[in-house]
């Protein structure tokens, strides 16, 4: 179906969406499928999207399986593909690989893809120690303060910040809800350099914050941070705006010095689950340390997700997510009026 003949079944904002240059092609939403979109992203790139700008790991899932199906055809002239967290990006050569062609490829892949909400994936399960509070990042609110801005809602304590927007009593119980349910990585690479772009797994304990308002000129290197609903870890020294909570282990070797990098520089894979505990600066320190030398190793366990269980899980906790999002909005509302 291509988009002018499927326009009248569309919405209003569906409809409109198709009139910018940057959409190639449509395929509206049914009762098994998601909406898709194809938009060009220059001479050589197609962005594909899945559904509405809302974080569904149903998306993801399906952006996953779309990965693996389009790698499989072994086409001549794709290049490389970049999975997102509700899209992926496909890098082609015009002169081997058409775009017309390609949207074909891609459309007729969608038929073949299970159906929505249905999916299994290798999931490593991984015990990450991590010290809240400690110097490092404390260190970062300070030059913030010094050299970027001197008040704001979210200083001096990033930690009390993300509570208050929750509409929890204190940041003690920040580390209990991160502490008390896993994280899944949904891409990699979000703020440099292998560092993943993670969300918990149980709604219940989905925290959401804004970020920085500017943004930090300088970030520790293992600086574990909040912004939106997504947890990151910093592999790097780097500017950066999520607010900082803690520092954890390594998650970037240049040279693959360790065991732990055997596999690749970066320590994560998609859909690896992170279950972090909470340990001291000076053990933290420590770790920090070995992990790179080969002396530690960071706990993990071989598993699988399965998507489906997942969702019936968060349906039957659905109304406890509900009180919970409408507490979170009443908190954010007010403690970022003069953000």
């Amino acid at each position: 179906m291509s988009a002018g003949e499927s326009l009248l079944e569309l919405s209003m904002n569906d409809a409109a969406e198709l009139f910018s240059d940057a959409i190639k092609d449509f395929i509206p939403q049914n009762e098994k499928k998601p909406k898709v979109v194809y938009r060009s992203a220059g001479d050589t790139y197609v962005l594909v999207e899945y559904g509405d700008m809302a974080l569904d790991l149903n998306f993801t899932f399906r952006v996953y399986d779309l990965d693996q199906a389009l790698k499989d055809l072994d086409l001549k002239g794709l290049n490389e593909t970049a999975p997102g967290v509700r899209s992926l990006l496909v890098n082609y050569n015009n002169l081997e690989l058409p775009l017309h062609d390609l949207l074909d490829h891609l459309k007729e892949i969608e038929d073949t893809l299970p159906p929505l909400g249905k999916a299994e994936v290798p999931s490593r399960i991984i015990h990450l120690p991590i010290a809240y509070r400690e110097r490092w990042t404390k260190e970062a609110i300070d030059k913030y303060m010094n050299s970027v801005r001197a008040e704001a809602p979210y200083l001096p304590d990033n930690l009390e910040f993300v509570a208050r927007c929750n509409g929890l009593k204190k940041a003690q119980d920040v580390i209990t809800y991160h502490t008390s349910t896993k994280y899944m990585v949904l891409a990699l690479g979000d703020v440099y350099l292998g560092a993943p772009c993670a969300v918990a797994l149980d709604p219940r304990r989905r925290l959401v914050v804004p970020k920085y308002n500017p943004a930090r000129m300088w970030t520790p290197a293992g600086a574990v941070g909040m912004g939106g609903s997504y947890v990151c870890i910093y592999a790097m020294e780097s500017p950066g705006g999520y607010q900082l909570i803690g520092r954890t282990l390594p998650i970037w070797n240049t040279y693959q010095t360790s065991p732990s990098f055997e596999e690749a520089p970066w320590f994560f894979r998609p859909f690896d689950r992170i279950q972090f505990k909470e340990v001291t600066e000076t053990e933290i320190e420590k770790m920090r340390k070995d992990m790179l030398s080969g002396d530690y190793k960071p706990e993990i366990e071989e598993g699988v997700f399965d998507l489906e269980k997942h969702n019936s899980f968060c349906d039957s906790v659905r109304e406890e997510v509900e009180k919970f999002k409408e507490k979170q909005r009443e908190a954010v509302s007010r403690w970022t009026e003069d953000y």
